[in-house]
């Protein structure tokens, strides 16, 4: 679950660096994936029945 946060970490930077160099299609597909990693998140922390991870607070990493 920590890895699937940290990857959505990742991706997220690099959207808004691709927004930043208006690279907007770029960006909308690596939005794609970040949106993927979350929820690949939530549904591991539903599985194991821990809190949201996204509210936890914890950090997940970084790149």
């Amino acid at each position: 679950m920590r890895m699937a946060l940290a990857i959505k970490h990742c991706l997220d930077n690099l959207a808004a660096d691709a927004r930043q160099f208006r690279m907007t299609e770029l960006a909308h597909f690596i939005g794609l994936a970040a949106m993927v990693a979350e929820d690949s998140a939530r549904q591991l922390a539903a599985k194991s029945q821990d809190l949201d991870p996204l509210l936890d607070g914890k950090p997940a990493g970084h790149c």
